[in-house]
């Protein structure tokens, strides 16, 4: 699994760098996002599901959100 760290961003760089290394990931291959800017969460979660991905999981936790991504 792909690890992407975007703490420290505020939207859009969040979605950006997600669908980004998304792009890069072979079919089936699944990307972990975590972060500190809560409301990137749901930005990317949409980004994902509107663009064809699968939303394996999501999580708000005490520092931020983790979301994991399928391609």
């Amino acid at each position: 699994m792909k690890k992407l760290d975007v703490t420290g961003d505020i939207c859009p760089i969040p979605v950006l760098k997600t669908k980004r290394a998304l792009e890069e990931l072979k079919e089936g291959e699944e990307l972990e996002v975590v972060g500190d800017y809560k409301p990137a969460l749901e930005n990317i979660k949409r980004f994902a599901e509107n663009n064809g991905y699968k939303v394996v999981s999501y999580e708000e936790t005490e520092n931020g959100f983790r979301i994991v991504i399928r391609k």
